[in-house]
């Protein structure tokens, strides 16, 4: 089942459309592709702490890194327990 629905668009997009066959077609699969790209997973979305977590469990780590990691969350850990 299909809706019409009339939304503005800049003319230069206007313009390439109108060189496509069956527009609704293409503009329902460039709507569809953006709002799943929305929807994809981005490490952004960890929290801080989980990314150093599995940072940490890297094997391409470096070490200097690795010492990092574990002294901010010895330091977490002995803030905690005071």
């Amino acid at each position: 089942m299909n809706i019409n629905r009339t939304f503005s668009i800049p003319v230069a997009t206007a313009m390439k459309l109108k060189s496509e066959r069956n527009q609704s077609r293409t503009v329902t699969r460039a709507v569809n592709k953006y709002l799943d790209e929305k929807e994809e997973y981005s490490p952004s979305d960890l929290p801080t702490r989980q990314i150093m977590l599995v940072l940490r469990l890297r094997e391409d780590c470096p070490q200097s890194i690795r010492v990092l990691i574990d002294d901010y969350f010895d330091n977490l850990s002995g803030k905690q327990s005071k």
